[in-house]
């Protein structure tokens, strides 16, 4: 028994380590992507928003702010707000024209999104977060990317700032490795997650879906449509460029951490993209098993360190690349720490997905 354990722990070690080492070459080929600029693109910027009244404003200011070529317009969108959001962003409706304030008939973020990009003036859409903040040039290098690619879906980065706590940072490191992880795959021709904070598609792509954001499940309204255009065959590109990294702010608490992630881990029982099963059911592995090993010790000392040393450097070498594009390589030094808490914390995620915790409720 003990060999045929130990035979597992290498099997899976060494898929591990192959899988990280190819999506890793898939990052560099997307970081290394030329700027565009000066795209003349109509766009429509929706954001959903619900009950984001200390956060509403600064997003929608760095979003109209933006200097471009670009004709775009602003669609605000409230979700059953309980709060003063609604009542933030009326003010802020006489002194920015682009700006558009509706009122969602059904409830959920997905209702709220559908409804805003039907109402869109334009066929470009682009989805940001309430919650989120947006460069200077975010909206020309957006448009112009998209209208060079010539593609259905362009997926751009999302990071998390401020970072200064031991917390903070490892929902940084946790946090890029996912973002990284999405655009790599893309890099390799094989996508399988994006961020629906900054998100841009074609409205007339995303009608031909059945259902496209998978309305059924609260959360992954940017994952599913995705996974719909994957199928559907249409052109998804992705970019790493400063100019299109929106940044957001970590979780307050351990707790808000863990919903977050429950939420997350929520939607993959609609999963149907080969893909990203097979990714999500090799890190779930690799993390269990890892976790296996160190309860067992000292039985298992010795695949449980190769297991660890395997992922330590697998991860540190895609990390590495990722946060050269984003900042904050002095993280990697946690690397060791973080390896642990990020195998127990998965395997919460994964029991949220298999029992469906945080399928039902986006916030």
């Amino acid at each position: 028994m003990p060999t045929v354990i130990t035979i597992v722990f290498l099997a899976v070690s060494v898929a591990y380590a192959m899988l990280i080492i190819r999506i890793r070459f898939g990052f560099k080929k997307i970081a290394q992507q030329p700027q565009h600029n000066g795209a003349n693109l109509a766009v429509s910027a929706v954001v959903p928003f619900h009950n984001e009244e200390d956060t509403i404003q600064s997003t929608l200011e760095s979003i109209l702010s933006q200097q471009t070529n670009a004709d775009f317009e602003v669609i605000a969108i409230d979700d059953h707000s309980t709060d003063g959001s609604h009542s933030v962003v009326s003010a802020m409706l006489a002194a920015n024209p682009r700006l558009r304030l509706i009122e969602a008939n059904d409830r959920g973020k997905k209702n709220a999104l559908s409804e805003a990009i039907a109402a869109a003036q334009f066929n470009a859409i682009i989805t940001a977060d309430a919650d989120c903040s947006y460069p200077q040039g975010w909206l020309d290098a957006m448009a112009a990317t998209f209208s060079h690619e010539k593609c259905a879906l362009l997926a751009a980065p999302v990071v998390l700032s401020p970072v200064s706590s031991w917390f903070q940072k490892f929902q940084f490191a946790d946090f890029a490795s996912l973002v990284g992880s999405g655009i790599s795959a893309a890099g390799c021709g094989r996508p399988i997650m994006c961020n629906g904070a900054n998100l841009m598609f074609d409205r007339l792509e995303y009608n031909k879906l059945t259902d496209p954001l998978n309305t059924k499940i609260a959360s992954g309204d940017d994952v599913f449509l995705l996974h719909k255009m994957k199928a559907a065959g249409t052109k998804i590109s992705f970019t790493a460029q400063p100019e299109t990294i929106a940044t957001t702010r970590p979780a307050p608490s351990v707790g808000a951490f863990l919903r977050q992630r429950m939420r997350w881990g929520g939607k993959a029982t609609g999963y149907t993209d080969a893909d990203s099963l097979i990714v999500a059911a090799l890190v779930t592995l690799e993390s269990v098993l890892l976790c296996i090993g160190i309860a067992a010790l000292p039985l298992l000392w010795k695949p449980a360190i190769i297991l660890y040393l395997t992922k330590l450097i697998a991860d540190t070498l895609l990390l590495t690349a990722v946060c050269k594009q984003f900042g904050n390589r002095r993280l990697l030094w946690w690397m060791p720490v973080f390896e642990f808490v990020v195998a127990l914390y998965t395997i919460v995620v994964a029991a949220a997905a298999v029992f469906g915790i945080g399928k039902k409720k986006w916030k």
